[in-house]
């Protein structure tokens, strides 16, 4: 099995705040600079297909072909698969392709080509950062959580993870958050989320009162009785 999957409820563009967040909530946790994260395909050579492929290499996938072949010969061959690419490609990100129209491409051997090299080649050896369990923490042959550049928001990272098996044991780690299927979708690491939001937030407010912002004079965390943090911001005297 192979579910790499990225998470559209945390885009990471705080950096200190995910470290602040590791360090106070994940203590079996360290963030890294390195360029590939762990993921089924480390053990097996391959992704099985059981899953569509995030938004970000669908896309990657499709700009191989457009970059083959050219965009409307591109449009052409999704059309006689079954497909209909949309007017904007980059409406991908907002809209992917779920794996009934992924494997209809893949009848094709223009996009069959470039789904194995984006498997193979790009998933999981294209982050900027990884989230892993420190030396001697945690269970032997763990997955690892890449922060992979959004190549259409700049200076936004996207957490990508491979969830088969709780990501190999990885997410069981203290403060992670465990693999949960909600009807129609899995969701994965809602206790890391949750830290970095609050922590990339407060970062954000403790910003704007240094720097004087009228509208930020002072601050308090408040925790409501469900778990989640209001932060609740005074303005600064005239």
């Amino acid at each position: 099995m192979s579910h790499v999957d990225t998470s559209e409820s945390c885009r990471v563009t705080d950096l200190e705040a995910l470290f602040k967040t590791l360090k106070d909530q994940c203590p079996e946790l360290e963030l890294v600079k390195q360029s590939t994260y762990r993921t089924w395909i480390d053990e097996h050579g391959r992704l099985v297909g059981d899953y569509a492929l995030p938004w970000i290499y669908q896309l990657k996938m499709i700009a191989r072909v457009v970059q083959r072949i050219g965009e409307a010969k591109t449009r052409q061959l999704a059309e006689e698969s079954g497909v209909k690419l949309p007017a904007d490609l980059r409406e991908i990100e907002k809209n992917p392709l779920d794996l009934q129209q992924q494997r209809k491409l893949l009848t094709n051997p223009d996009f069959k080509e470039a789904y194995d090299h984006v498997s193979n080649k790009v998933v999981g050896k294209d982050a900027e950062y990884a989230i892993r369990y420190k030396p001697g923490q945690g269970q032997k042959g763990a997955y690892e959580i890449g922060l992979v550049k959004n190549p259409l928001n700049q200076g936004e990272f996207l957490m990508m993870c491979d969830f088969y098996a709780n990501g190999a044991g990885l997410l069981r780690a203290k403060g992670m958050g465990e693999h949960k299927r909600e009807g129609s979708k899995d969701t994965w690491g809602a206790e890391l989320k949750h830290g970095y939001a609050v922590n990339a937030a407060e970062r954000k407010i403790q910003q704007q009162i240094a720097a004087g912002h009228p509208e930020y004079g002072s601050y308090k965390k408040v925790t409501l009785p469900d778990g989640r943090v209001m932060l609740e911001v005074t303005p600064r005297n005239p």
